[in-house]
């Protein structure tokens, strides 16, 4: 084998899922290659392997290993340079599967140093020898062999040393049964009263050796404003979650700090779903790729059909930044961790102190720990943001569950103030509504090249008519030769430019081989002439001519002139076998007729049968006449993108679009692929080629700017479009119809945040009323890729400069629309190629509405065209498409005549000196929600003007304070009327109250924390009924047995952490319980006041009516009374005591609520500060009553259109008094 097998390894190598391998790209010499090794705690590793013999690959070849990387990890470099004399005789493959090997066995761990790269090479109970002798790895043993020095799942010298896994449990002791499954419980509770969802999916039992836990949070409660949700692609009734897999008995916190990192058998997913807890299914799906696979047992649950009960509602879908918040949960969480609790650090020290450790020049040499590090905590976060159980737990048994889902959030919720690869802080001062890289030029290779960016896959899911608009764009530029930037960098092997026509055979003719003798140009640049079997996608090579190919390497036929039309008849293919002179290929995008293939292709013209010559078989037999046997060029992906000409560029990315999926294709691909796992188009290898791949990550990466689709477009079908969309009419301009809309949540970050600089700059010399204006700006198509990247110039004169330098726009948009002609510069082309063939838009026009900074007088012209000179002053903020060629299409208002009230809607009121207009002249309607949240304008809502900037509830960031763990669930400021209608299965409730283990949680009789003194409440000054006459024996034992499940609760979990208390001594009727709230948080105005007034708590009175559980409780406050809302006063509590919670009448009750989830939701309301914070009335006129209480409810039902519970067995008392 030569260079070209070398060279050929590698680029199947870049397509490698070796486990810590990426970026695998050849270097610029040919006889070496580079690739990035992802350590255990997640850093990269540049390392460059150099083949010594090139021309005796790979028998007698051996390679130099060396580390790029600077400063290099010396215990990396070490171990390297020990095994250089072992590296003979291996190929590419194999190379990088030894290398990956070795190196992922240093990221263990130890107390001392929790990043552990030791030097004295300890891992996992081996040294490097015993791995190097094929020993070692995850499990450290070959099965049957005993660990003596295996560390036990529990701290040494703990009553849990003896614990021991089998192949399906664990065997233990009944005494420590007990304590552990007690601290299990105790884990999950300081989750539950941390404000999260606790799910138990599997196991979670002292005995399991295989687990899943949930643990979620609705996204209502992260304070994440709506454009950020938007740009997510979430919805706030929706709930984030983190799944935790224990491939082996319960690990806890004391386990995590003694034990190294790679020996903890637990693992963790972010993703998101409709409910609380995902279904079994969807989980081991998650974990499928995963290095702790998930046992048998769980997979044979499965299949017995034990989880029957899973809906759509319950899956589980990935986030648009799962891969790299899974990369940083699962990679550094531990390690951080560690180095928190050993150092005394914050999560931002620990983090620091774990870049220092990996970049230090000695492993020895340990620099002390800067204690004064603190967390950057200035912005305005939620509460889930900032709380932190490290800090507020009164005690050493943190519980894991909630510190990891506690660190997922805070960089979920902050992901746009870090770097997606290294995590870092970047150094941006504009907040953007996505996250990017930082200024490493490593991270941007990454982010563009590795995919460690926002999935590829979830923006065609979610978004797929925008990633079809961008698509679209890039094809038309590199048609017209328009791209000012190309995928450089990013290591795309593709195949061998063909310089010259291909003449295809015509009937009559045989087929010509090459000459023998000198051999033909093709042989020396790799390009193939072969015969090509269209039917059964066989290529017959000439007998003397050997092909440098190897099986699953990609290959370009070419079966005709494509100098004119770039790309037109070139078909990629993937080598299914290869034995001289016969090549199977595939290609499951390319049927006979190339129907799925889009249009503008053609396959080649058939060739007659009694035209073409006997086809020689592989045995050498005569095989019957071919009827579509060509003659074709043939070249293999083995050239670097990189190397190609400007012209060669443009036409290697026209064929690699041609042949890419459809939009169609590739949402049918992940629909149909999501039950085995989380959809990749890395394993679409029959279809998507690495290069193809690569070239749709970078356009897609490569645009910043957060773009969303407003409508449907013309001909889509209704029930395709995504769910979301609906909701979006709302912010479509007016008098566009026959326009596709497409929204900038945000442009690019660092246009946004230059035009918000100059907005700044001119805000003392512009109308305050009217800061900027709008205007159209239009565009040939090919242009739209490097606006949407870079913003307007004026760099190229494509249309004249009569009225000066800078970037023209209209008020009109006809004018503009004059500068929009799809061929303006375009090359000579047919119909079918006009625009991308994967295409559902087929964009045939687009058009942008642009703000401007008004100040017109300083513009180049401001008559008859605004002429701006200064681009910083510019920033687009809808783009507008016209789509051709759609079957069925319509023209007006693209079939969308919504019954949406325009009253409703809140649109900008426009400088009148300089209003925009539509297509026939009428002036826009531009929603106010096209906009930042922190811009101020002037709206128009109906007829009525006001000065209003974006405050409103959800789509501000509420300035949050700090609080305690023990009270962020109950002060959630996302929740008012927002319930949780996803109530916890009854699976779930009874793992957290179940059996008598719950006595080895923290009693509540431990040392009080809240001035709250149980039982002091006089029962005499409130009235107590006797039972209702509609009171049944079933529906008493129902609520008997919910009071007892809270006494329970209430036993074994401190006062001050639950903040509720009810005197189960004091209950004699089922059918009115009296609870007390308390211990509420010290920084609202309530607790000053309630102390200022001698007041531990607030008396609540529940009532259960007839139809319980079917319809909800009456619930009011007793005393003390509340100020008022038109006075001040909030905490959803009405001028009659009663509450204003849609959870408590017929439209948010759901039978299955429980008693629990009311308490908690009661003292959420009450705790919230949204819209203001509850305050006492001082001087008040004593308790409330019942009557009151009613009649407040149900105006509070009448003035939110909420369904009203029957009240009648409310208003009058019971059946008997007993005072």
């Amino acid at each position: 084998m030569t260079r070209k097998a070398f060279i050929a390894d590698v680029a199947a190598a870049s397509n490698s899922t070796i486990a810590g391998i990426e970026g695998v790209q050849i270097g610029d010499e040919g006889e070496d290659f580079i690739f990035v090794f992802t350590t255990g705690s997640g850093d990269s590793v540049l390392i460059r392997a150099l083949a010594t013999d090139i021309s005796a690959y790979p028998k007698g070849n051996t390679y130099f290993l060396g580390i790029d990387s600077i400063p290099a990890p010396p215990a990396f470099a070490r171990e390297l340079e020990s095994i250089q004399g072992s590296l003979t005789g291996l190929t590419v493959q194999g190379l990088l599967s030894k290398t990956a090997a070795i190196l992922r066995s240093l990221a263990t761990g130890s107390e001392e140093d929790p990043l552990c790269v030791d030097d004295d090479d300890v891992i996992m109970g081996g040294s490097f020898q015993d791995i190097h002798a094929g020993h070692g790895g995850y499990g450290g043993q070959e099965d049957g062999e005993d660990d003596e020095d295996e560390d036990n799942d529990w701290s040494p010298g703990s009553p849990f040393s003896d614990v021991f896994m089998t192949s399906t449990k664990v065997t233990l002791d009944p005494s420590i049964l007990k304590a552990i499954q007690g601290r299990i419980r105790q884990d999950a509770i300081r989750a539950k009263l941390a404000g999260f969802r606790v799910g138990i999916l599997a196991g979670m039992r002292a005995e399991s050796a295989d687990s899943i836990l949930s643990i979620s949070i609705k996204v209502a409660h992260l304070g994440l404003s709506e454009q950020a949700i938007e740009a997510w692609d979430l919805e706030s009734h929706q709930y984030i979650v983190l799944l935790i897999h224990y491939a082996g008995p319960y690990v806890t916190f004391q386990k995590v700090m003694d034990t190294g990192v790679r020996q903890l058998q637990i693992e963790f997913r972010l993703g998101v779903s409709n409910h609380y807890k995902p279904c079994l299914s969807d989980a081991v799906a998650a974990f499928s790729t995963s290095r702790l696979q998930v046992s048998d047992i769980l997979s044979n649950t499965l299949e017995l059909g034990e989880n029957s009960t899973e809906t759509d509602d319950r899956k589980f879908h990935a986030l648009f930044i799962s891969s790299p918040m899974n990369q940083l949960i699962n990679d550094r969480f531990l390690s951080l961790l560690k180095i928190r609790k050993n150092d005394g650090l914050g999560w931002e020290g620990a983090k620091q102190v774990y870049n220092q450790h990996q970049s230090r020049a000695s492993m020895s040499s340990k620099q002390p720990v800067d204690h004064s590090i603190r967390e950057d905590i200035t912005k305005d976060l939620p509460p889930l943001a900032i709380i932190d159980h490290l800090e507020d737990s009164g005690d050493e048994n943190y519980s894991l569950p909630l510190i990891s889902m506690q660190f997922a959030l805070r960089y979920l919720i902050r992901c746009t103030e870090f770097c997606l690869v290294c995590h870092n802080k970047t150094e941006d001062s504009f907040e953007a509504l996505k996250p990017y890289v930082c200024s490493n030029p490593l991270c941007l290779y990454q982010y563009m090249a590795l995919g460690f960016g926002p999935s590829i896959e979830h923006s065609v899911a979610t978004q797929p008519y925008v990633v079809d608009l961008l698509v679209s764009f890039c094809y038309a530029s590199a048609h017209t030769r328009s791209l000012r930037k190309y995928p450089i960098g990013m290591g795309l092997v593709v195949p061998q430019p063909v310089p010259n026509a291909i003449v295809q055979v015509t009937a009559g003719e045989p087929s010509k081989s090459p000459p023998k003798d000198p051999p033909s140009e093709s042989k020396v640049s790799g390009i193939h002439e072969v015969d090509f079997i269209w039917a059964q996608k066989e290529v017959v090579m000439d007998a003397e001519d050997l092909c440098d190919v190897r099986v699953g390497d990609w290959v370009e036929i070419t079966t005709q002139d494509a100098t004119q039309d770039p790309g037109k008849n070139v078909f990629h293919f993937r080598v299914s076998s290869y034995m001289h002179p016969h090549m199977d290929l595939i290609n499951s995008g390319l049927d006979d007729d190339t129907a799925r293939f889009g249009g503008g292709i053609s396959m080649p013209q058939v060739i007659q049968e009694n035209n073409v010559g006997r086809v020689p078989s592989q045995n050498g037999t005569t095989a019957s006449p071919s009827k579509d046997r060509i003659r074709v060029k043939l070249a293999v992906f083995q050239m670097k993108f990189d190397d190609l000409s400007v012209v060669q560029k443009d036409a290697t990315i026209l064929a690699l679009l041609r042949n890419m999926p459809s939009i169609n294709e590739m949402r049918a691909y992940l629909q149909a692929t999501k039950a085995t796992g989380e959809p990749s188009f890395r394993n679409w290898t029959d279809r998507l080629c690495p290069a193809a791949l690569g070239l749709l990550r970078w356009i897609v990466a490569s645009n910043l700017s957060c773009i969303v689709q407003v409508d449907r477009y013309p001909g889509q079908p209704e029930a395709d479009a995504l769910s979301k969309n609906a909701s979006r009419l709302e912010q479509k301009v007016t008098n566009l119809d026959g326009w596709v809309q497409f929204r900038f949540a945000q442009g690019a970050p660092d246009k946004e945040q230059k035009f918000h600089k100059a907005l700044s700059v001119k805000k003392h010399s512009i109308s305050e009323e009217f800061p900027t204006l709008f205007a159209w700006h239009g565009s040939a198509v090919h242009n739209w890729h490097s606006i949407i990247r870079s913003g307007l110039d004026f760099s190229q004169i494509a249309n004249g400069r009569a009225f000066g330098n800078g970037c023209y726009h209209s008020s009109n948009f006809q004018t503009s629309l004059s500068y929009c002609n799809h061929g303006r510069g375009a090359l000579p082309c047919d119909a079918g190629l006009r625009y991308w063939p994967g295409s559902n838009l087929k964009i045939m026009q687009a058009i942008c509405l642009n703000e401007i900074v008004n100040a017109p007088q300083e513009f180049t012209s401001n008559t008859p065209h605004l002429v701006v000179q200064h681009v910083d002053w510019i920033q687009c903020r809808y783009l507008f498409v016209l789509c051709g060629d759609v079957p069925g299409a319509v023209t007006k208002d693209n079939g969308l005549n919504n019954p949406i009230d325009s009253k409703a809607i809140q649109y900008i009121k426009q400088d009148p000196t300089r209003k925009v207009t539509g297509i026939n002249g009428n002036v826009l309607g531009i929603p106010r929600s096209a906009f930042p949240p922190s811009r101020t304008f002037s709206i128009q809502n109906g007829s009525k003007w006001a000065k209003k900037n974006n405050d409103s509830p959800g789509n501000q960031k509420k300035k949050q304070k700090h609080g305690s763990l023990t009270n962020i669930f109950f002060k959630n400021p996302a929740d008012d009327s927002d319930d949780l209608t996803d109530e916890s299965d009854l699976e779930d409730i009874n793992f957290l109250i179940d059996d008598e283990e719950s006595h080895s949680i923290v009693k509540a009789n431990a040392a009080p924390q809240t001035d709250f003194i149980p039982g002091s409440l006089d029962k005499s000054t409130i009235t107590l009924l006797g039972p209702p006459s509609y009171a049944t024996s079933a529906a008493t034992n129902m609520l008997a047995r919910d009071l007892q499940a809270l006494l329970k609760v209430q036993s074994t979990t401190p006062l001050h952490e639950l903040g509720w208390y009810i005197d189960g001594d004091a209950i004699d009727n089922m059918y009115q319980w009296i609870v007390e709230l308390h211990s509420f948080d010290p920084k609202l105005p309530l607790f000053k006041e309630m102390k200022d007034a001698n007041i531990s708590s607030i008396v609540l009175e529940m009532r259960f009516g007839r139809n319980h559980p079917m319809s909800p409780p009456f619930v009011r406050v007793i005393r003390p009374r509340f100020l008022e809302f038109m006075a001040g006063g909030g905490g959803h509590v009405t001028a009659g005591g009663a509450l204003c919670m849609e959870l408590l009448t017929n439209s948010g009750w759901s039978a299955v609520s429980s008693i629990e989830s009311v308490l908690l939701q009661v003292r959420m309301a009450i705790s919230s500060t949204d819209p203001k914070p509850a305050r006492l009335a001082m001087g008040g006129r004593g308790d409330y009553g019942v009557g009151e209480a009613i009649d407040a409810y149900l105006r509070a039902c009448r003035a939110h259109g909420w369904e009203a519970s029957n009240m009648d067995d409310f208003k009058v008392g019971f059946a008997s008094s007993s005072n």
